[in-house]
């Protein structure tokens, strides 16, 4: 049996092929989008179209949903499955979400219930994972050497909404009242008061400000109220809870506790802060999280219940992970027994001393951390989870 995986550069892609591999399935990877990011249309449909014809496989897989994958799919009868490892994912709420062929896996609930409905059955809620199996025969360090490490995106290079409004394309009362419900939500948890209070009056500032506002007339939900909740508001949240966090903790944590891996901009960071370059995901990763007392997870604002792929990479190196509480942990993973929560910013000083000075007891939480993940939770198990489901749909 054969899976046509489609490609197009994704951290998550090599753990899943091996995954499949494991299983017994032959993979035939689909490469060209890795290499050539302006492809025409018309041009991946008949590729695809090509090689399904070739392949005839058992199905099509993807990490995210691509809505031309399933047209084409859906024309010849073969099925796709997309696993999310990504939130927001404005693809899933394209017409094409409504198409048989689909098997799409989403890792946040909140997206999952905000469209689970369009397609009943082939839409379905599926936690992330961690490749434990490639993960631990990587070498451990002989010690450690970072207090408090993170390591991802600032979101400033991502943040539009902070472009616009340092450029002065934003502008009027619409500006200012999105400026009163950033201020209104930023000590709050979610999106909750952002979602509930933005008008359409603020959306329309922002596509007047910003030319290449991404907007999709045959989606199945208000494409232009998601897109400003979150790809410019719920992002501007995140690169300002990343920039304050990071700051809070410089000036309370003895200096050079606090350690930063990233591509981003830092000029707005303190200089306290030990700024490293960015790592990359499968070999310079691990050895950071290793090497570093807590591992601090800020899950961005625009996932709303679902755990990031961060966490899981975290656990996944028997590492220590310090991350936001939510309830999206349930039934999955334990607070104090497989890694640590926090409720509030500032209580984040006070547990990273308690943390910084009690190895033995941070080093317990990461080894059962680590023991659920390889027990429960490993890319071999979510790609099996897929596999089962396909081949028994098959056989009924």
């Amino acid at each position: 049996m054969k899976v046509l995986f489609y490609r197009y550069n994704s951290i998550c892609e090599p753990d899943f092929i091996d995954a499949f591999k494991k299983i017994g399935l032959e993979v035939s990877e689909m490469t060209e989008e890795m290499y050539r990011k302006d492809i025409p249309g018309e041009e991946r449909v008949r590729m695809l179209l090509e090689r399904i014809a070739s392949d005839r496989p058992l199905f099509v897989f993807s990490i995210d949903y691509f809505p031309f994958i399933s047209l084409v799919c859906e024309r010849v009868g073969v099925i796709y499955a997309a696993l999310s490892v990504d939130c927001p994912v404005a693809e899933v709420y394209s017409k094409e979400i409504r198409n048989s062929c689909n098997r799409v896996f989403l890792f946040d609930v909140k997206q999952y219930e905000s469209i689970e409905r369009q397609n009943p059955g082939n839409i379905r809620y599926m936690p992330l994972g961690a490749a434990t199996e490639r993960l631990d025969k990587l070498p451990f360090p002989e010690k450690y050497r970072y207090d408090v490490s993170f390591i991802g995106s600032l979101y400033n290079e991502k943040d539009r909404y902070g472009m616009l409004k340092k450029s002065g394309a934003l502008n009027g009362p619409a500006f200012e009242h999105m400026e009163s419900l950033v201020r209104e939500q930023l000590p709050v948890p979610g999106m909750d008061i952002i979602e509930a209070g933005i008008t359409q009056e603020d959306i329309d500032a922002l596509k007047k400000a910003d030319p290449d506002f991404y907007t999709n007339e045959d989606s199945v939900t208000d494409m232009d109220r998601y897109v400003a909740v979150n790809n410019y508001l719920g992002n501007h949240l995140t690169c300002l809870d990343r920039i304050s966090v990071l700051n809070m903790l410089a000036e309370k944590l003895p200096e050079g506790s606090v350690h930063l891996f990233t591509r981003s901009d830092t000029s707005a960071l303190d200089k306290k802060i030990v700024i490293h370059g960015g790592v990359n995901t499968l070999t310079e990763m691990p050895g950071v999280f290793r090497s570093s007392r807590i591992n601090l997870n800020l899950t961005n604002r625009t996932i709303r219940c679902g755990l990031p792929q961060r966490i899981w990479d975290i656990l996944g190196c028997r590492a220590f992970c310090l991350t936001d509480a939510t309830s999206a942990m349930d039934g999955l993973l334990a607070d104090e027994t497989d890694l640590k929560t926090f409720s509030s910013y500032d209580e984040l000083p006070d547990i990273c001393s308690y943390y910084i000075e009690h190895d033995d007891e941070r080093e317990e939480i990461a080894l059962h951390g680590f023991q659920t993940v390889n027990a429960s939770h490993t890319v071999l198990l979510r790609a099996l989870e897929i596999v089962k489901l396909i081949l028994t749909e098959k056989l009924s």
